[in-house]
C-alpha cells in the first residue's frame, strides 16, 4: 500500500471514529410523541448525533429494563430516560447505572432523586379516570378508584395490563398501601367486575373514547392526548375526599460503562432544568414539576421507589394468580 492511500485510510478512520464519538444512544420509555421532540430540540442545539430504542406500548419500561439487564456487561445505551420511578429504582438496585452528581438540584421530595446521584426525577404526571361524556353525565362520573369494582360498571370499564409500566407501579403502591388481604380482595373484585386488561394506557384511552367503555385508569398525559385530539372524554381526579391520586413522576440515569458518557452528561444536563420541565408539561407529556414550577392543585400521594421495588414481585404474583 502506498502513502497516499494509507493517508486516506487513516483519515477515514479519523472521521469515523469522531463521529462515533459525537454520538448519544437513548432507551426511553417516554411516549415517542413527546420524547422525540425534546430529543430532536437537544440535536439542534448540542449538533450531538442520537440514535434513540422507544419502548412499546404494551411492554412499557418493562421491555427495555430486560434489554439493559441482557446488555449490562457490554452496555449499547447511555441514557436510560424512564417513564416512571419503581424500575428505575429497580435497575439501580443491581448497579446499572453511574453516579453522575448534579449540581443546584433543588426537588421538592427526597425520593425525587436517588440518594446515590445515580438516577434523577423529572417531570410528574397522576393516574386519572378518563369517562366517556357521551356516555354518562357529570353527576354520574366514578369519584372513588373503588368504583371500578362498583357492579353498575361491570364489563364496561377498562384499564392496562397491571404487570408493565405506569400501572404496575400504581398497583405496587396499592398493594404496600392497603396490605396483602385487602389488596387481594380488590384484585378478585376487579376480576368480577369484569375490567378490561387492555395493551397499555393508550390503547384504554381510544377504546374509551370510542364509546367501548365508560370510563378507564390512565395517566394524565394520556387523557389529556384524548381530550387534544377531540375525543369526547373528561379527566377525573377521584379520590379527592380521601387520599387522592397516585402520582408518578420520571426519572434520567447515565449507565455505568456508557460508551459516551460525556455526551449523556450534557443530555442530563439539558433535561433536568425547570425549563425543560416547563416545555413537557407545554407538551403535556406531563402536567407538572419535581424540580419546582406548577404543582397540582388535586390531592395526590405517593411512595418511595425503594418501598415499591419490595413489594413488586408479590403484587404482580396476586395479580396475575387472580387475573390469570
Amino acid at each position: 500500500m502506498n502513502l497516499k492511500k494509507l493517508l486516506i485510510l487513516l483519515l477515514f478512520a479519523s472521521c469515523s471514529n469522531q463521529q462515533t464519538k459525537n454520538q448519544l444512544i437513548i432507551y426511553t420509555s417516554i411516549d415517542q410523541v413527546f420524547s422525540s421532540k425534546i430529543i430532536k430540540e437537544f440535536k439542534k442545539s448540542s449538533g450531538i448525533d442520537i440514535k434513540v430504542l422507544y419502548d412499546t406500548e404494551a411492554s412499557k419500561a418493562v421491555g427495555l429494563e430486560k434489554r439493559l439487564l441482557a446488555e449490562r456487561k457490554h452496555p449499547r445505551a447511555d441514557i436510560f430516560w424512564n417513564s416512571e420511578f419503581m424500575r428505575m429504582a429497580r435497575l439501580d438496585r443491581v448497579g446499572l447505572f453511574a453516579s453522575y452528581k448534579k449540581e443546584n438540584l433543588h426537588y421538592k421530595k427526597d425520593y425525587y432523586h436517588s440518594q446515590k446521584d445515580t438516577w434523577y426525577g423529572v417531570g410528574l404526571r397522576n393516574r386519572v379516570f378518563m369517562v366517556n361524556k357521551n356516555l354518562m353525565k357529570k353527576e354520574e362520573y366514578p369519584r372513588k378508584l373503588e368504583d371500578l369494582t362498583n357492579p353498575k360498571y361491570r364489563g364496561k370499564v377498562a384499564m392496562s395490563m397491571p404487570y408493565v409500566g405506569t400501572t404496575s407501579t400504581h398497583f405496587s403502591a396499592l398493594f404496600q398501601k392497603m396490605g396483602e388481604k385487602k389488596f387481594r380482595d380488590f384484585i378478585q373484585k376487579l376480576k368480577d367486575n369484569k375490567v378490561a386488561l387492555l395493551a397499555g394506557n393508550s390503547v384504554v384511552k381510544d377504546a374509551v373514547g370510542r364509546g367501548k367503555y365508560l370510563f378507564g385508569l390512565v395517566d394524565s398525559d394520556d387523557a389529556l392526548v384524548g381530550i387534544d385530539s377531540g375525543l369526547p372524554i373528561d379527566m377525573v381526579y377521584y379520590d379527592q375526599q380521601g387520599d387522592g391520586v397516585f402520582s408518578i413522576f420520571g426519572t434520567v440515569a447515565l449507565l455505568k460503562n456508557a460508551p459516551h458518557p460525556q455526551n449523556a452528561k450534557i443530555f442530563i444536563d439539558y433535561l433536568l432544568t425547570k425549563e425543560r420541565e416547563k416545555r413537557l408539561v407545554e407538551l403535556n407529556a406531563v402536567q407538572y414539576g419535581v424540580l419546582g414550577g406548577n404543582e397540582s392543585p388535586y390531592r395526590t400521594w405517593s411512595e418511595k421507589p425503594s418501598v415499591l421495588v419490595d413489594s413488586l414481585k408479590q403484587s404482580v404474583e396476586i395479580m396475575k394468580g387472580i387475573f390469570e
